[in-house]
């Protein structure tokens, strides 16, 4: 299973694919909150938000209709490790949307009402992760695993966004984001032509990087293993246990097939504490590979404020279990079959193609993380996937929210 693309410089990387008339272009910074400050909490993610509100030339109005009149769509994302300004547009359109990719990079505004706004998008939205347990669980368990920018949300939270000023956007923006030792790639995707390909190369070459000098930096955060409760005054209780896993690479492949086995309806956590024991509203576990230091898995449950202690021994049993046990090879071949399905599937997706290429590309990943993923998962025996279940012997974290 391949991805065709053409490599220009290492620094853009074409995914031709004529048969849609569409065009998506993204511009991958390899910087994200790992390098901030904890004072400024955020600041990455509110940066590329305010960034694709408007220009400098344009108010936000303008700017939206000019957007509009050329059928363009313009996007963000600011994370841990990796931030992006992606674009889409009818392929006849390219000229106007490359022009306004260049502006938005170069020509960038600030404009103290689109902060504004960005600051209160990013408000709702933490406040709209406390109404449901799960999501919380999910966004706030890493401060019970990493002791860094790690267990801190990239939204930043109220006082820190409160505090960042216009200034504060400027410099974080022409200091860290343009500054020549963070890695930057373009991901050409949909359908391409040469002179396409010939304007972004003519207008961002200047900008783009494939060297990082980051990434010590990137790699200097601590695991701590701590019990955390926070209260939100709901009437359910929710659970995680974090884990230590294997980080971005050949091993992490492998270690979906564990993650397939204990996140399924037919896994052994939802059959042994909410089938059998009925200690669990829901539970599964969630996996995402991390591209430097030390990843996690994460367990998590919902159940009833009466059934706590219980369920928390009952989840703590269950994996000492696994560690003792090990798994079934029926259980191997059935996750082998889900996984590769899974991966297949996205495949066919422009969209995950595209992301893939981008990731790997970003961290200096070999190919065969593509082209190998499912021999490499075919390949996986019995044994491969109980020695990764040792992880489980390590002392775990525990948040707890009720």
């Amino acid at each position: 299973m391949e991805i065709k693309y053409q490599d220009i410089e290492n620094k853009i990387f074409v995914i031709p694919d004529n048969s849609i008339p569409i065009t998506y272009l993204s511009l991958v910074f390899l910087i994200g909150n790992y390098a901030e400050n904890p004072s400024n909490l955020g600041i990455n993610n509110l940066c590329f938000r305010v960034l694709t509100r408007s220009t400098k030339s344009m108010s936000y109005e303008a700017f939206q209709y000019y957007l509009e009149k050329n059928s363009v769509s313009i996007s963000s994302s600011g994370g841990n490790f990796s931030s992006s300004i992606s674009i889409s547009f009818p392929s006849y359109n390219y000229k106007p949307a490359i022009q306004i990719l260049k502006e938005v990079v170069y020509n960038y505004g600030f404009r103290k009402n689109d902060i504004l706004e960005a600051k209160r998008d990013l408000v709702n939205s933490i406040k709209l992760s406390r109404d449901d347990i799960w999501t919380y669980l999910y966004e706030k368990s890493d401060k019970v695993f990493y002791n860094s920018f790690l267990s801190w949300d990239v939204r930043g939270n109220f006082k820190t966004l409160k505090n960042i000023s216009r200034k504060d956007l400027f410099k974080w923006y022409e200091n860290k984001v343009l500054d020549k030792k963070v890695k930057k790639i373009m991901i050409i995707s949909g359908y391409v032509t040469k002179d396409m390909i010939n304007l972004v190369y003519k207008n961002f070459i200047r900008l783009l990087n494939d060297k990082n000098l980051y990434k010590e930096q990137m790699n200097n955060f601590d695991i701590i293993r701590v019990r955390k409760r926070e209260k939100l005054g709901k009437k359910e209780v929710g659970i995680c246990l974090v884990y230590e896993a294997p980080i971005l690479s050949e091993n992490s492949i492998r270690f979906k097939i564990l993650n397939a086995i204990l996140n399924s309806m037919s896994g052994r956590l939802f059959v042994n504490i909410r089938e059998k024991k009925e200690l669990a509203y829901a539970v599964g576990s969630s996996y995402e590979p991390i591209p430097i230091g030390k990843g996690s898995i994460k367990i998590m449950m919902l159940t009833s404020k009466e059934k706590k202690k219980l369920a928390i021994q009952a989840l703590k049993e269950e994996i000492n279990r696994i560690t003792i046990e090990g798994f079934r090879e029926d259980e191997i071949e059935v996750a082998k079959n889900y996984v590769i399905s899974l991966f297949s599937s996205a495949m066919q997706k422009r969209s995950f193609r595209s992301a893939l290429l981008g990731k790997i590309k970003s961290y200096d990943i070999d190919d065969n993380y593509i082209y190998k993923h499912v021999e490499i998962i075919k390949n996986t025996t019995l044994q491969d996937v109980n020695n990764l279940a040792s992880c489980f012997k390590t002392k775990e974290s525990i948040l707890v929210v009720d």
